[in-house]
C-alpha cells in the first residue's frame, strides 16, 4: 500500500488563510453590531439603595463611586446625576464649575451639560425617591431632567416626600 500524501499548495494555503481571516473578522464585526442593539440583561441593580438624607451635605455633590453617581442636595431635595464620561466611560471628577473627565479632558457644568472635550452628549440624571424606611433610592432605568429633585418636606421631620 502506497501513503498519499497530499501537498497543500502556496496558493490554496494563502486563499484559505484569508477566506478564514475575513470569517473572523465579519463574525466580530457582527457580534460588535448586535452588542450594541441588545441591552445587556446582567447591566447590574438599576434601583439603588443610596443611605439616608443625611448622610449627603447641604449644596455640595456627594460621589458614590460604587454607584457611579455624584448625588446633590440643597436646601429644597436631592436628585443624581451620572458620574461616567459620555465619552469613553471614565470616572468623573469633582471641579470648580461642574465635572471633568480625567482621561480625555471633556468638561460637563454642573447641570451635566458639555461644555468642552470629546464627549458626544451630556450626563444622564435619574429619578430619586424614597422607600418606606426613608431610605433614598436612584432608579437608573428612570431618566429625568436636571431639574427634577425629590423635595424635602419642610415640616417639622427631615422626611423626603415623593413629589416627583
Amino acid at each position: 500500500m502506497k501513503k498519499r500524501t497530499a501537498r497543500l499548495s502556496r496558493r490554496l494555503f494563502l486563499k484559505k488563510t484569508a477566506l478564514t481571516s475575513a470569517i473572523i473578522a465579519f463574525s466580530g464585526l457582527l457580534l460588535a453590531a448586535l452588542r450594541t442593539l441588545i441591552p445587556s440583561q446582567s447591566a447590574g441593580k438599576t434601583r439603588l439603595h443610596i443611605g439616608r438624607l443625611a448622610d449627603f451635605p447641604l449644596d455640595s455633590f456627594t460621589l458614590l463611586r460604587d454607584a457611579q453617581l455624584y448625588i446633590y442636595r440643597d436646601h429644597e431635595g436631592v436628585k443624581a446625576v451620572s458620574a461616567v464620561c459620555t465619552h469613553l466611560g471614565c470616572l468623573l471628577e469633582q471641579s470648580t464649575d461642574g465635572f471633568q473627565c480625567p482621561c480625555h479632558g471633556s468638561h460637563f457644568d454642573d447641570q451635566g451639560r458639555v461644555l468642552s472635550g470629546p464627549a458626544p452628549r451630556s450626563l444622564a440624571w435619574f429619578k430619586v425617591t424614597t422607600d418606606i424606611d426613608g431610605r433614598l433610592v436612584v432608579d437608573t432605568k428612570t431618566r429625568v431632567g436636571a431639574d427634577d429633585k425629590q423635595i424635602i418636606a419642610q415640616a417639622n421631620s427631615s422626611r423626603v416626600k415623593n413629589l416627583t
